[in-house]
């Protein structure tokens, strides 16, 4: 899966026209605060030098980087006033966030305020798990460049999907591997083979006959057999052993065509395994000048094509898409045809009263309603002219606008509604269907942001600083539909609780002291909450007090 993100970010980059880049904003004032803390190792307390630390603050659009002294000391100087997210990284060690007791835990903020020093901001950083193996064939022959993980489930975008932790790793010349940086927990450990000669076939040879499917710990290709294994905060497990098995590869062949009838060149083709996040670059290279390809050494299995022309493009991102099932049997004359770029027009809307206050600068950019990665990364972002029109151009798919781009949005604004031709499809999201064009689009912006914050008592009515606060709109068909309806965030230093950017609505707000990540998109957990969660309702730029119980055991 990693080397598809990196890929797609490769391939986003090189189809970005260098008039679409977003436009530095204006440089923000200085601020006055200052903070200080030092980085440990969490094993023997000994200080770390050069870990990075990072201080973020969307709501500011804040982002800075320092790294540490000989005595694991950092600094950030001139902060501007604002709720941070505090984290630190280092080589083998786990990237650990300010307040975080376990990874998966979700970051205490940390409320920054005007000429204020922050002092003893420390963090301690676990070491890693270290996993170390070796990968044959049948035959006992070592496999080199061998991709190995170690995947866990997590709710994303309301489904259980597997994620990587930690490094992937790839088998040496002996078949050796070593994964480093695992935090601790259950996974599975998959090997995936890359045929190195699967672009460039060589006339029949015998590497593209054979194949080894994904392969998962202690040697089947069925999830379902798959052993788990559970790692504790810095173990080191050795010796671990996979055999992959041969079975017999496919060869498919076609040509790619571009919207204007064209073999489409240069492009890359992408050849693609896996569902959600869960997916798997099997190979890939570039398609011939005279748009024709052929990959061999495919295993039995279902699989996406993906060709997406390189470089700038005057009509925007144009791919050509096709899914096949492959038995081992070849594949030929396989057609994949790109379609022009679906183009979106329409305009801001603000309210007058606000409209002196808008930001010189605002992006539009487009998110997949359902994430797949077979889908293809999202077109770049677009910038708003000054007359407050845009136009959005895009590959075919069901998209959200977001505001921002693919940064935060600016500080203070948000999307109030996004209308089609006076349908209302800011949750639903606009279906991009091939060679079509879309007129008609208003994208309702405000800067009155509502915000709910309060405090959490515990069973003795003491004050708590150790839960995670979940707010979930009452209507029920929103919890897997709208995410922009869900918040997740943990007390800050004092205690207190703030969510910001909430669309008016009625919700439920409930504080737990055990929370995994992406369990807000999961119904039953929030079936399981609801009872114990408090109701209440937002208007549009509301700020709210809410103050909770600790809902434990949960």
């Amino acid at each position: 899966m990693l080397h598809v993100l990196v890929l797609f970010a490769a391939l986003a980059q090189s189809l970005q026209p260098p008039q679409q880049q977003p436009q530095p904003s204006q440089p923000a004032a200085a601020g006055t605060a200052t903070i200080r803390g030092h980085v440990f190792a969490a094993d023997t307390g000994q200080p770390l030098r050069k870990a990075q630390v990072r201080i973020t603050a969307n709501e500011i659009r804040e982002n800075r980087v320092a790294t540490t002294d000989t005595d694991g000391k950092y600094e950030f100087t001139e902060v501007r006033p604002g709720r941070y997210t505090v984290s630190a990284s280092k080589g083998s060690y786990v990237n650990t966030s300010y307040g975080q007791q376990r990874p998966t835990d979700v970051p205490k903020p940390v409320e920054i305020l005007d000429r204020q020093t922050v002092e003893r901001l420390d963090l301690s950083l676990p070491r890693g798990s270290v996993v170390t193996g070796r990968i044959v064939d049948e035959f006992g022959e070592p496999m080199p460049d061998v991709q190995v993980a170690a995947q866990r489930y997590q709710f994303i975008q309301s489904r259980r999907q597997l994620v990587p932790a930690g490094r992937p790793a790839f088998t040496n010349d002996l078949g050796e591997f070593r994964m480093f940086s695992i935090p601790p927990g259950q996974y599975l450990l998959t090997a995936t083979w890359r045929n190195p000669g699967t672009m460039n076939p060589n006339n029949g040879g015998p590497m593209e006959r054979i194949a080894f499917p994904p392969t998962y710990f202690p040697g089947t290709t069925d999830i379902a057999q798959a052993q788990r294994v559970t790692l504790r905060v810095g173990q080191q497990l050795d010796g671990v052993a996979l055999m992959m098995k041969s079975v017999k590869a496919a060869r498919v062949s076609g040509t790619v065509t571009g919207a204007d009838g064209k073999p489409m060149a240069p492009a890359m083709l992408m050849v693609m395994q896996g569902d959600g996040f869960n997916v798997t670059m099997t190979s890939g290279g570039q398609v011939k000048p005279d748009g024709t390809f052929s990959v061999a050494g495919l295993a039995p299995g279902t699989y996406t094509l993906r060709a997406q022309r390189m470089g700038p493009s005057p009509n925007g991102p144009e791919t050509a898409t096709a899914s096949l099932t492959l038995n081992g049997d070849d594949v030929s004359d396989v057609r994949l045809m790109a379609a022009e770029p679906t183009i979106a027009t329409g305009r801001i809307v603000v309210d007058p009263a606000a409209a002196q206050q808008l930001p010189p600068t605002i992006m539009l950019g487009l998110f997949p309603v359902s994430m797949n990665l077979l889908a293809g990364p999202p077109p770049p972002p677009t910038r708003v002219a000054d007359d407050l029109t845009f136009e959005l151009k895009s590959t075919p798919g069901q998209w959200r606008v977001m505001l921002g781009g693919f940064g935060p949005s600016p500080a203070g604004w948000s999307i109030r509604a996004v209308r089609l031709n006076g349908i209302d499809v800011t949750d639903t999201g606009i279906d991009f269907k091939p060679g079509s064009e879309i007129t008609g689009l208003e994208i309702e912006i405000t800067n009155k942001v509502a915000s709910v914050s309060g405090l959490v008592t515990d069973s003795r009515d003491q004050p708590s600083t150790q839960y995670t606060a979940i707010v979930f709109s009452q209507d029920k068909d929103k919890w897997t539909s709208s995410p922009r309806y869900q918040a997740v965030c943990r007390a800050d230093q004092e205690g207190r609780f703030k969510v910001s950017g909430l669309p008016a609505g009625d919700y439920y707000i409930v504080a737990v002291d055990r929370f995994e990540p992406g369990q807000q998109g999961d119904p039953d957990f929030l079936e399981s909450v609801r009872a114990s969660a408090k109701s209440f309702s937002l208007m549009d730029g509301e700020t709210k007090t809410v103050d909770l119980k600790l809902t434990t055991g949960m």
